[in-house]
C-alpha cells in the first residue's frame, strides 16, 4: 500500500484477516519491503451470507480455475473443494497459486472472509463424508431434476457439486443420490464448469440476501 497507494507515516489503512475481522490501522514505520502498523480499531464483519461449500472439478485450463476462484472469493463462498471425477481432465492443481489468487481477490473486493480452499480429492470420499443441511449435485443427464432456485432454502448450510466438462458418470450420480444429494439443473443452457461454479455462488448469494 505504501508504493501503490502512496501512503505515508501516520496515514490510516484498513486490513482484513480473512476470518471476518477488519482492522483500522495507522502506519508507524515503512520501507520498500515491510510496513509496521498500529491497530487503532478492530471490527467484526457480518457473518458471510453465502453459507456455501462449492465442490467443483478443476478445468483443464489453469486460467479458468483461477478465474472461478477469484470470482467465488469476491462473491463470498465459504469453502471450495476441488473434486477428482472419472472425467476430470486435470488431476492436480497448483494449490499455492490458487490460495494466492483467493487472497488477492479478498484484498481487492474488501471481503472480510477468505474461503477455505481444499486440495483435489477423490469423488467418492468427498461425497460420502461431506456434511451440510442441503446437498445438491448439478448434472446434465436426463433425470428427475429440479431447478436449484426452486429447491434451495435460504439461511441453511449447503453444498453444491459441479462436475467436469464431460459431466458426471451415471455411477457417480447414483453414489451422490445414495448419499442424499438432490439432483438439480442450472437452467436450459449448458454452462462451462467454471461458469457453473460462479453461477451457483451468485445464485445462493442472491437467495440469501
Amino acid at each position: 500500500c505504501i508504493i501503490v497507494k502512496r501512503k505515508k507515516i501516520k496515514d490510516k489503512v484498513k486490513v482484513v484477516d480473512g476470518n471476518g475481522y477488519l482492522y483500522v490501522c495507522s502506519i508507524i514505520n515503512a520501507n520498500k519491503n515491510s510496513v509496521i502498523l498500529k491497530i487503532e480499531e478492530k471490527k467484526k464483519s457480518l457473518s458471510p451470507v453465502n453459507n456455501l461449500h462449492l465442490v467443483i472439478s478443476p478445468t483443464k485450463s489453469h486460467d479458468r480455475i483461477d478465474w472461478m476462484v477469484e470470482k467465488a472469493t469476491e462473491i463470498g463462498v465459504e469453502e471450495i473443494t476441488f473434486l477428482l471425477c472419472s472425467r476430470t481432465e486435470r488431476k492436480k492443481i497448483n494449490f499455492d497459486r490458487i490460495k494466492r489468487i483467493s487472497i488477492s481477490a479478498l484484498k481487492q473486493c474488501g471481503q472480510a472472509y477468505l474461503p477455505k480452499i481444499n486440495d483435489i480429492q477423490d469423488f467418492k470420499s468427498v461425497i460420502e463424508s461431506i456434511e451440510a443441511n442441503q446437498k445438491y449435485i448439478a448434472h446434465l443427464i436426463e433425470d428427475d431434476k429440479v431447478y436449484l432456485s426452486k429447491t434451495y432454502k435460504s439461511g441453511e448450510s449447503s453444498v453444491i457439486v459441479i462436475g467436469p466438462e464431460g459431466d458426471f458418470t451415471k455411477d457417480e450420480i447414483n453414489i451422490a443420490k445414495t448419499n442424499h444429494f438432490i439432483p438439480v439443473t442450472l437452467g436450459k443452457n449448458t454452462l462451462r464448469t467454471e461458469t457453473a461454479g460462479v453461477y451457483v455462488s451468485s445464485l445462493v448469494n442472491i437467495l440469501n440476501d
